[in-house]
């Protein structure tokens, strides 16, 4: 989230809103048909993976377009939703498993041409290791 400015815990805070569809600490502080709009997928008739404020994951692909995240059944799985910014920070939700995942970085430390992050997939492997973690 570039330009972004909060603590991880500010923004985990956030992430927890958006998680229970508007719900935060007994209030309904966004309406939940506005969430629900939010993080739908807008255009699927062009595969298109976006919603109005949120990246969604499309029927296999993956969050990073690297690795396939066959965790949860797809129905669930694309009700997840997330985003991820130019320095590196990411963020994703996942409503059914109850996940709220934040990830701060600065991968323009201390040049912009540092990719190490992506070239490592580091945001998606730990998303993957959470997943991994969970037990049914």
């Amino acid at each position: 989230m570039q330009g972004f400015l909060a603590t991880a815990n500010d923004l985990l805070k956030l992430m927890e809103l958006y998680r229970r569809m508007g719900e935060y600490g007994g209030e309904q502080l966004i309406g939940r048909d506005v969430m629900l709009k939010y993080t739908s997928v807008q255009f699927p008739e062009t595969n298109n993976r976006r919603g109005l404020g949120f990246d969604k994951p499309l029927p296999l692909i993956t969050l990073n377009f690297r690795r396939k995240i066959h965790i949860l059944p797809e129905v669930h799985r694309l009700k997840s939703f997330g985003h991820s910014g130019y320095t590196g920070t990411f963020v994703w939700v996942d409503p059914v498993k109850e996940i709220s995942y934040v990830f701060f970085s600065n991968r323009v430390y201390p040049t912009r041409n540092n990719n190490r992050l992506s070239e490592l997939n580091i945001r998606t492997e730990i998303l993957q290791a959470i997943y991994d973690s969970i037990i049914e």
